[in-house]
Parts: C-alpha cells; structure tokens; sequence
C-alpha cells in the first residue's frame, strides 16, 4: 500500500516514477500508482510540490474499477456463453465478499482483476471477429493488463501463438500469423516504451518490474516452503546477527528487504539482484534437484494456498463463511468451465482456461498467495458461468468457436409423393 501510494505522489508532484530516496521503485508495475495519480488529478487535489496525494479519490478510483470488473465479467461470459451466463457471472462477481472489501486496500489487485478479465474479454471478442486488427486491439489489452500485473506477462505472449495455431489449422498458415503477430504487436506497443524508459532509468533491462530474483530466492527457498513469513522463521537469527538493532524486533516485522540484503551479502562481489539470481538458481539445485519430492510437496502447497483461501488484505483475519463461499464458488466455476469444454468444445472456452493456467503456473513458480488468485478470479467465474449456460442449454446463441457458421444451403427439392399403389382386382 505504501509503495503504490509513494509512487502515485512522486508521479504527482514530480512527474517521476520515484524518487532518489526510494529503493527499487521499478518493483511495482505502474498501473496502480498512475490510477492512483489519476484519480488525484482529477480530484482536484494539489499536490504543492509535494508527494501526497488523495488518499479518498484513490479509493473511489478503485470503487469505479470494481464496477467495471461486474462489467467485464458479464461481457466475457456473454461472449462465451450468451446473456444468461453473463448474468450469473455479474451477480457471482458482484457478490463476491472479497471484492467488495479490496477497495479500500490501495492496491495493485481490485486493477489487475479488471485488467485481466477485460483484456480476455477484448480477445474472445476479436476471436469471434477474426480481423488482425481486432487481435491488435487484443494484445493491446493484454499489454496495458501486463503494465498493472507484471505475471500476465507471460499470458500475453503464449495467447497469441495459441490462437495463430488454432486459425493455422482451420484456415492456413497465413490467417493464423497474421492474427497472432497483431496481438504481439499490439502487446508490444503498450510494452515496450515503459520497458525502455524503465531500463534505462534503472541502468539495466526491465521487462515491466525489477526484483524478480528475490521473490524467485524466497519461492525455492524449501526450508521456508517458498514464503516470506516461513524465510523470516528461518533467518531471523542471521538477520539479528547482521544487523544487531533489529534484535528486540519481532521477525515478522522486520522488512522484508533486510533478510534479502542479508542473502545477498554472501556474495559481496556482485551487484544485490546477481547475487540474489545466483542464490535462487542454488535453491532449485540444491531443493528442486536434490529434494523433488518434497519441492513438489511445496509446489502443491503453493498451488493449494493460492486457490483455496481468498484475499483478505495483509493481516486480516480470515471468516470461515467467506472462505467456504470462496471455495465452492471456485469449485462450481472450475466444473462448469471443464463441462462446457468437454462436452460442447469450444475453442474460446480453451483460451479462457489457458490463460488461467499459464498465469496460475507463473505465480506458482514464484511466491504464490491468495492474492494472485483473486486477479484470476472473475475470469474463472465467467468461464464456469458461461460452461454452466452451455451445459443447461439457456445461452440461447451458439457458443463462440472463432468459425464462421456455415451458410444455408439451398432447401432440398421437395419429392413429389410416390402413387398410390393400383389395387389387384380380385
């Protein structure tokens, strides 16, 4: 919350993306903080030279883009499986406990949850369409949904090789890159210039975050069982070692950077972020390769705590009632979107399950928490709800399988009766 706060008032009052005093501001995407910044702008509020921004137009920014979440939801589930699969995906959605209270959190998770699920929504629509530039409309989406979550990333770029080889199949090679290389490009567009102005403010290569070889340390780190809390249980006494005033601190309130600073220490002759990558590649060595059953045991683990429980902010208390609505609520999901795959098989639907599970993997790999999941969410809800339409038979339109439907053909020449059969005269 602080970070993505800090940011917007340094984009404020600065027009920069931190400042000299923060360490590491590349950490965070920049969607949060310029919605942030944005909605300050157009509170009103001055700034006077000052990082500081309206803490209250930044929640109702995220109020906003709660609602257009339902909206997205019901567009991507309609797109799937008609109007009546939308509606049960907009009311799940806008019911959901977990959203309703993600308002008031500043940050990047109620954004990333809108992002993802239009940027999928903006992709069946130009699956259904088949025009290059509506999947250069697509990537696009997808590219501003990756400059709020960083691990769409990975989404955004295997999509569109999916659908290239899907048209590829059913009407050539040439149909399918040329729609798969105008989503890349569209993708690339929103990309690339923070990319650049990213890395070159920075002085080496961001993709879109900077950080990533201390949350890859922290998940293979098998003793902790690949979270932050289990790394602080376990270096809490080389921490107080190294810096002896965090002694009479608790280990969980010790930051998190310190124990990273204190991993990256054993290799005083690289920069933090070497030192931190070599560190993660001795892990998976050392764990994944020395310990498979039991890395695969935290795998699962991880698996297990992203989906399983629901996003509740930082340190709140978690409800029993919220949690076993959270999971039926994925379980019927899950069921529908598997049923509508198998049984009626459209393509679309696959798409939409193939970006949940590509996203899911990547943040499996790394720190995975009930958080990453929640960004998932409304997308996995507009799938199942659009299988469940499709099953029952209410969608009342043909699924969106990204062919065209065949012509009529002209109605067969009707055959003139056959005679009566002359009767025998006795």
């Amino acid at each position: 919350l602080r970070a993505y706060v800090r940011l917007a008032g340094d984009l404020r009052a600065y027009g920069s993306y931190g400042d000299s005093s923060m360490h590491q501001p590349f950490h965070w995407a920049p969607g949060a903080p310029a919605l942030f910044a944005a909605a300050d702008l157009i509170s009103g509020h001055d700034v006077h030279g000052r990082p500081h921004i309206d803490q209250r137009a930044a929640r109702y920014a995220e109020a906003v883009i709660g609602t257009g979440t339902i909206i997205a939801a019901f567009v991507l589930a309609t797109l799937l499986g008609g109007a009546w699969g939308g509606l049960l995906a907009a009311v799940v959605v806008a019911l959901y406990p977990p959203l309703i209270d993600s308002t008031s959190y500043l940050v990047s998770e109620p954004f990333g949850a809108f992002a993802i699920t239009a940027s999928l929504a903006t992709l069946i629509w130009a699956w259904r369409r088949r025009a290059p530039w509506s999947f250069a409309i697509a990537g696009a989406a997808f590219g501003l949904a990756c400059l709020v979550r960083a691990d769409v990333l990975l989404a955004a770029v295997l999509l569109p090789l999916l659908c290239g080889v899907l048209l590829w199949r059913r009407h050539g090679f040439q149909c399918g890159a040329a729609r798969a290389c105008a989503m890349l490009l569209g993708t690339a567009a929103m990309v690339v210039p923070w990319s650049a102005y990213a890395s070159t403010s920075a002085g080496h290569f961001i993709p879109i975050t900077d950080g990533g070889a201390g949350t890859l340390y922290v998940a293979t780190y098998l003793p902790g069982n690949g979270t932050i809390f289990g790394l602080k249980n376990k270096m809490v006494d080389e921490v107080h070692r190294a810096h002896p005033y965090t002694r009479k601190t608790p280990g969980f309130k010790i930051p998190e950077g310190l124990y990273l600073d204190v991993v990256a220490a054993r290799h005083p002759n690289l920069p933090r972020e070497g030192a931190l990558r070599k560190e993660a590649l001795h892990n998976l060595r050392k764990y994944a390769l020395g310990q498979p059953l039991s890395f695969a045991s935290m795998i699962v683990s991880k698996l297990w705590r992203m989906w399983s429980e629901y996003y509740r902010g930082t340190h709140r208390p978690e409800h029993s009632s919220t949690l076993w609505e959270h999971r039926v609520i994925v379980g019927l999901a899950l069921i529908g979107l598997l049923i509508g795959l198998v049984l009626r098989r459209p393509k679309a639907l696959g798409i939409v399950l193939f970006a949940i599970l590509v996203t899911t993997a990547l943040d499996v790999f790394f720190v995975a928490e009930p958080r990453h999941a929640f960004r998932l969410l409304p997308s996995l809800v507009a799938g199942g709800a659009a299988g469940w339409a499709l099953l029952l038979g209410v969608s009342g339109r043909r699924p969106a399988s990204g062919l065209r439907p065949r012509a009529p053909g002209p109605p067969a020449q009707a055959r003139p009766p056959s005679p009566p059969a002359a009767r025998s005269g006795g």
